[in-house]
């Protein structure tokens, strides 16, 4: 049974970065240090109009990252595979976590 919620939540990570990739056109964007940023990418969420899309595709991601690294966290493997396996979990999910953030702090723009 856990294997199937597995497959569940690594899809719900998974599926919307092959479609969309959210977090790596974020990522490249955050990384240039220029004022005409260009999209690595381009796709419908990276248009200012679908915020609120963005915003429930990262939460679907995060969700998803979070969820599996539990189930992995709670399996029965021995502690080298399991270690192998939630770290890279852990630094995508940090990652997505602060693009999550970053997104939902500036989805009213940059003011006062």
């Amino acid at each position: 049974m856990q294997k199937i919620w597995l497959w569940i939540f690594g899809a719900m990570f998974v599926v919307p970065e092959v479609l969309w990739s959210p977090i790596i056109n974020l990522i490249y964007n955050i990384l240039q240090n220029s004022n005409n940023a260009k999209i690595l990418r381009p796709n419908f969420l990276t248009e200012s109009d679908n915020i609120y899309v963005l915003l429930g595709v990262l939460c679907i991601q995060f969700v998803g990252i979070l969820s599996s690294t539990i189930i992995t966290a709670q399996g029965k493997m021995n502690l080298k595979s399991k270690i192998l396996l939630i770290l890279p979990m852990l630094v995508l999910l940090l990652i997505t976590g602060f693009l999550l953030f970053f997104v939902f702090s500036l989805r009213n723009g940059i003011g006062f």
